[in-house]
C-alpha cells in the first residue's frame, strides 16, 4: 500500500510537471510569435506538438508562422488540420487564410471552389460577402488568355535573399534587399532568418550585382529600410524603416519593433537630415509610402486603431510648408478585413496596391482602383502573369511607356522575393480610363475618405 501511494504521488508530480513544462513552452512560443520571431516560435510549437499538445490556438499560430513568411503551401496544411479538428469554431479570418493558402498549392479549381461552402455554414458571413462584392477587371477564371496582357522577366539583379519594393529614381531603379554584406549582415531577422534590408540602386537591370550600389548617407542603418518613394526633383525621399532613432531601436508596449515612415534630403551626393514623420507611432506600424504624381498627397499602409483589417491604406495631405494634414482612411471600397498594403500612384493617377482581402489567385495579389463615372470606386485584379498563386506586391508602372516592375516569391525566381520587370502589351480597359488631370483630382474626391482617430502634428 505504501508503494502504491508513493507511486501515485510520483505519477501525480510527474504528470503536472509535464503539463507545467508544456505551458511554459507554449508561453515562450507565444511571446516569440508576438515579437514576430516566427521561425523561433514555429520550432517551439512543433516541439509542443511532439509532446502531445493540441489546441485551436496552436494550429492557428503554426499556420500563421508560415503564412506571414509567404510559405502558403505549408500554411495550408496546418489550416487544414485546424479546419478538420475545429470545423464549428474556426473563425472567418482563418477560413479566409485557408482559402488563400490553398489556392497557392496549385490544386485543381474544383477543389478550391469547395471552400466558399465553409463560409456559408457560418452565421458571420462577412468574408463571403466581401469576396462576392469584389469586381475583377481582368477575368481570373482563365489564365490562358491573360498571358498576352503583360510580358514579364525575372531580373539579373536579384540575389539569393529577399529583393523587392522597386522604385523609379532618375534613370536608376532603387529597391530593398537583404543582401547586405557589411559586418552586421550576419545578424538574422527573427521574422524569416534573413539579413536586414537596405536600400540599393542600379542604373541597369540587365547586368549582375556589379551594377548595384548601396544608397549613401544616413538612410541605411543596421535595421530594415525599404519601400522608398522620391520627389520629382529627386531631392526628397520618403521610406520605411524600423522604429529606430539615435542609434537605438524602440519598441511598443509588447516589446515589438514596429515600422515607421521617415523623410530624408539629398545633399552633396548622399542622403541625410533623416526625420520621422509626425503621424508614425511607437504603438502601431506606418509603412510603405507612395507619393501622388503632383506630390500633394502621401499614401501609406498602417494597422493603426480604426483600421478595417490587418492593415489598411491611408492618405495624408502634404502642405506647401512640408507639414501634414489629417490622416484619412481610403474606406471600405478599398480596404477589407485582410491586408491592403504597398500602395503606388502611377503617372496617370491610378492607385495600385497589394491585397489578400480582395478576390485573387492566392497570397497577396496586385490590384488597381479606378474611379467610375457614377462616383464609386472599383477594384480590379491585374490577372496573370502579374499575379500568381504566391505573394505578388510592390507594383510600379510608367503608364507613358507601358513598363514597370513588381516583386513576387513565386517559383522560378533566384531567391526568396524577386523583382520582375514587365512590359504592358494590352492597355487597361478603356471604359475605366479618364484623362490624366481629372483622374488624379477625382481619386481623392471619389474615395470616401474617413478621418482617422489618430491626430497629427505639423513638422
Amino acid at each position: 500500500m505504501f508503494l502504491k501511494k508513493n507511486f501515485g504521488a510520483l505519477f501525480f508530480l510527474f504528470f503536472w510537471g509535464a503539463v507545467f513544462s508544456q505551458e511554459k513552452q507554449l508561453e515562450k512560443a507565444n511571446n516569440a510569435f508576438k515579437n514576430y520571431a516566427f521561425i523561433e516560435a514555429r520550432e517551439m510549437y512543433l516541439k509542443a506538438l511532439e509532446k502531445g499538445c493540441s489546441s485551436m490556438e496552436l494550429y492557428e499560430k503554426l499556420g500563421d508562422s508560415y503564412y506571414f513568411n509567404g510559405e502558403l503551401e505549408r500554411a495550408a496544411r496546418w489550416y487544414e488540420v485546424l479546419q478538420s479538428l475545429y470545423p464549428k469554431q474556426i473563425t472567418p479570418e482563418y477560413q479566409n487564410k485557408y482559402f488563400n493558402s490553398l489556392k497557392s498549392t496549385e490544386n485543381s479549381i474544383e477543389e478550391i471552389e469547395v471552400l466558399p461552402l465553409l463560409y456559408a455554414s457560418d452565421d458571420n458571413n462577412e468574408i463571403e460577402v466581401e469576396i462576392s462584392n469584389t469586381t475583377i477587371g481582368y477575368d481570373i477564371s482563365s489564365s490562358e488568355d491573360k498571358s498576352a496582357n503583360f510580358i514579364i522577366d525575372v531580373l539579373n539583379i536579384n540575389s539569393e535573399y529577399s529583393d523587392y519594393a522597386p522604385s523609379f529614381y532618375q534613370n536608376e531603379l532603387v529597391f530593398a534587399s537583404s543582401r547586405n554584406k557589411n559586418n552586421y549582415s550576419t545578424i538574422l531577422h527573427e521574422w524569416n532568418n534573413q539579413p536586414f534590408l537596405d536600400l540599393y540602386a542600379t542604373n541597369t537591370v540587365k547586368t549582375d550585382e556589379k551594377s548595384i550600389t548601396r544608397l549613401k548617407g544616413d538612410i541605411n542603418t543596421k535595421f530594415h529600410e525599404s519601400s522608398a518613394t522620391f520627389s520629382r526633383d529627386r531631392k526628397t525621399v520618403y521610406f520605411t524603416r524600423n522604429n529606430y532613432s539615435k542609434r537605438k531601436s524602440k519598441t511598443d508596449e509588447k516589446g515589438t519593433v514596429l515600422l515607421k515612415i521617415y523623410r530624408a534630403r539629398y545633399d552633396r551626393g548622399k542622403w541625410g537630415s533623416v526625420e520621422e514623420l509626425p503621424f508614425s507611432s511607437d504603438e502601431y506600424s506606418v509603412a510603405h509610402p507612395a507619393l501622388s504624381h503632383d506630390e500633394k498627397f502621401l499614401y501609406f499602409a498602417s494597422d493603426m486603431p480604426g483600421s478595417n483589417g490587418k492593415s489598411d491604406l491611408y492618405v495624408v495631405e502634404i502642405k506647401e510648408d512640408g507639414s501634414f494634414g489629417a490622416i484619412k482612411n481610403l474606406g471600405k471600397q478599398i480596404n477589407t478585413s485582410g491586408r491592403e498594403t504597398f500602395p503606388y500612384i502611377s503617372d496617370k493617377g491610378k492607385l495600385f496596391f497589394a491585397s489578400d482581402g480582395h478576390e485573387g489567385f492566392g497570397g497577396l495579389d496586385i490590384f488597381m482602383a479606378i474611379p467610375k463615372r457614377n462616383g464609386s470606386i472599383k477594384v480590379y485584379n491585374l490577372g496573370k502573369p502579374i499575379n500568381s498563386v504566391k505573394d505578388d506586391f510592390t507594383f510600379i508602372i510608367n503608364e507613358e511607356n507601358k513598363s514597370g516592375y513588381f516583386a513576387s516569391n513565386r517559383k522560378g525566381g533566384k531567391g526568396d522575393d524577386d523583382i520582375y520587370g514587365f512590359r504592358q502589351v494590352t492597355s487597361f480597359p478603356e471604359s475605366y480610363e479618364d484623362s490624366r488631370p481629372k483622374t488624379r483630382l477625382k481619386l481623392e474626391r471619389v474615395i470616401k475618405l474617413k478621418p482617422s482617430k489618430v491626430s497629427t502634428t505639423s513638422l
